[in-house]
């Protein structure tokens, strides 16, 4: 049985997508997902660490972690052998990426580059504390908004990444 034209038209003329308020919606949420993660990013991390941490914070934070009868034996290790005689660079390195990380996350800017990278910081903050370690809690739920931010790529909805995407259409990775 043979369709009809004007069948076939209002076939090609229904919406794709959903329809436009639950669109607006979503992406709004994911905006404010994304803009209030990151400002509290900026807010309770990286700003905490550069107005508090002095170079005596860090190697007190890592000498807990290594001291402490719950840690994992290999990451305290790691920690001894690593960190601990690097505490300047890494107490630099974290507080700036720290920072560059919370500016990236509120302007859209590079979340599929940047939200790995704290991933990766996070899985090893839980190894320092042990992933059943109350202290942890944070860590496991930022790295599950940063699934979401990632795999939504949240920068395309009013952030630079959507900016960029549009501009230069072969970073349509971003």
């Amino acid at each position: 049985m043979a369709m009809s034209d004007a069948h076939t038209r209002r076939i090609a003329a229904m919406p794709t997508q959903l329809d436009t308020a639950t669109t607006r919606l979503t992406v709004s949420a994911l905006v404010f997902l994304r803009v209030a993660f990151g400002l509290w990013m900026l807010w309770h991390e990286a700003l905490e660490k550069v107005q508090h941490w002095t170079p005596e914070t860090l190697p007190r934070i890592i000498g807990g972690w290594t001291r402490g009868e719950v840690g994992y034996p290999f990451y305290q290790s790691l920690l001894r052998s690593v960190a601990a005689p690097n505490a300047d660079f890494f107490r630099v390195l974290v507080t700036s990426w720290e920072l560059v990380f919370a500016l990236c996350v509120i302007a859209g800017l590079g979340i599929r580059v940047v939200a790995p990278i704290q991933i990766f910081a996070n899985l090893n903050y839980i190894l320092a504390k042990t992933y059943s370690s109350p202290q942890a809690n944070l860590d496991r739920l930022t790295i599950m908004i940063l699934v979401v931010l990632f795999l939504v790529s949240a920068g395309r909805y009013w952030g630079v990444d959507g900016y960029l995407r549009r501009r230069f259409p072969r970073l349509s990775w971003l």
